[in-house]
């Protein structure tokens, strides 16, 4: 039984690792464009090393934090190398908030947690800012032995702005809609693996679809 009701969890997973795998070679993972990796819950506190992939490669580190009981801060740094010839690698970081603003009861099924932040990205003479506002929503299914998957999506919008991205070299402001669908899988209360797609409409940063595979540690006795 328990090996059915994991491998049905993990169907949506493996779906999702294929469907990337056949994304055409015109999208791409600009920096700034990845998946946030964020479940819709406060964080006490945990590190998360994940690997981004589309048309280049991301490695990115990320360390949430809570503040109050119901807050937590996190920060994002990484690495982006393009595969287009002559590009080059680019560096970026990002700071984040999640607020808790519901808790799944009897009477409905959802966690929901409000997110917002500020990223930057810098590579071949080009500076891109994103400011993201979203809420992360999805439902943690506990399994046997400490196990829990928590499917979620994570809808938010973002203000973009790249510096010299146009062909005179002026900055250009756009307003972008993206959303990451994906799963965390919970091996005990320590060690979890992230998946997420992101599905993205940012036009300053590429048609920046995208999935990320990471690895969650959350240090004992901090995780509630």
């Amino acid at each position: 039984m328990f090996r059915l009701v994991l491998a049905r969890c993990l169907a949506p997973a493996i779906a999702l690792i294929a469907a990337a795998s056949l994304l055409p070679s015109a999208l791409q993972a600009q920096a700034l464009n990845y998946p946030a990796l964020q479940v819709p819950s406060v964080a006490t506190r945990d590190y998360t090393g994940a690997v981004v992939g589309s048309r280049g490669t991301m490695m990115m580190f990320q360390w949430r934090e809570e503040i109050t009981r119901e807050m937590h801060v996190g920060f994002d740094l990484g690495l982006y190398d393009p595969n287009q010839t002559g590009a080059r690698t680019a560096v970026f970081g990002a700071a984040n908030l999640g607020k808790d603003l519901m808790r799944a009861t009897n009477e409905q099924p959802l966690d929901l947690l409000l997110t917002a932040g500020v990223g930057v990205s810098i590579a071949s003479g080009r500076t891109g800012f994103r400011v993201p506002l979203g809420v992360s929503m999805g439902h943690t299914f506990e399994l046997e032995d400490g196990m829990a998957v928590t499917p979620f999506v994570h809808p938010r919008a973002s203000i973009d702005l790249c510096s010299s991205c146009s062909s005179r070299g002026r900055s250009q402001t756009d307003v972008s809609l993206n959303f990451d669908v994906g799963a965390s899988f919970d091996f005990n209360r320590r060690l979890s693996a992230r998946v997420a797609a992101l599905f993205s409409g940012a036009d300053q940063f590429g048609a920046g679809d995208a999935i990320s595979v990471g690895f969650t540690w959350t240090p004992d006795g901090l995780r509630r």
